[in-house]
């Protein structure tokens, strides 16, 4: 008898590869994976690569700025394929722009990137750990060439009516106001994990538009065939425009 919960044959879009995906529990966020994909994937990560795949058949030969690379899935695969690859994390104890580590030190709310650098910003589960969400929205157009664009996933709380709800806020004298029950999610840099400090709502593709300025697409997913399935699997596209 087998141990998984959920086997589905279907067509990973990171590894390329006709597969079985395979989830041993419901959360299927976090649990439906690719076995054939380098350290696994999960549905969140190839909804990216199959909005990349299909809206930027090119995209290595483009400038990337990927923000909080993970060891696995599409980050991997960026990071060995595309040409021109920036990926950054944010150490807080390091000079912003620093490169004395493994990645580039770069806080999305200040970014130390020139105007107009790339042609394409990418993160999964970023933005949900910003305290100024509107600086960092900001600073990402900023960053990119007219016509450039963000792709981004982050969870979305469906019943949730307000686009964003804080979590925390941080004070000028260094504490935190708690709004909501601290909750943290995996870091690939800190294994005390990431402080969530704000919940994005249904509405919140028009924040975007109202902070930024950018154009807004929100891909949602019920999708078997390439293994995307579960809560939390949005992926926002968003353009910057060019007039």
């Amino acid at each position: 008898m087998s141990d998984f919960l959920l086997q589905i044959e279907g067509y990973c879009p990171i590894c390329e590869k006709h597969t079985v995906f395979t989830a041993r529990d419901q959360w299927y966020r976090g649990s439906l994976s690719c076995p054939t994909c380098e350290n696994g994937s999960v549905p969140r990560e190839r909804a990216v690569a199959l909005i990349l795949n299909e809206q930027f058949p090119n995209w290595r030969d483009l400038t990337i700025h990927e923000c909080s690379p993970a060891i696995r899935g599409i980050s991997a695969k960026i990071r060995r394929e595309a040409k021109n690859i920036t990926q950054t994390h944010f150490y807080p104890d390091l000079e912003r722009g620093s490169t004395a580590r493994d990645y580039r030190n770069e806080d999305l709310q200040h970014l130390t990137f020139s105007d107009n650098q790339f042609d394409l910003f990418i993160s999964l589960d970023v933005m949900e750990h910003i305290p100024d969400p509107a600086a960092a929205f900001k600073e990402i157009h900023r960053t990119l060439k007219p016509g450039g664009y963000m792709l981004c996933a982050w969870p979305v709380r469906k019943d949730q009516v307000e686009a964003m709800e804080r979590r925390v806020t941080f004070n000028s004298d260094g504490t935190l106001t708690h709004h909501k029950p601290p909750e943290y999610h995996g870091n690939p840099i800190n294994g005390d994990g990431a402080l969530v400090t704000v919940d994005y709502g249904y509405e919140v593709h028009k924040k975007l538009t109202h902070w930024a300025g950018f154009d807004v697409r929100v891909h949602r997913f019920a999708d078997r065939t390439h293994g995307i399935l579960g809560e939390y699997t949005e992926v926002f596209l968003a353009r910057k425009r060019t007039d």
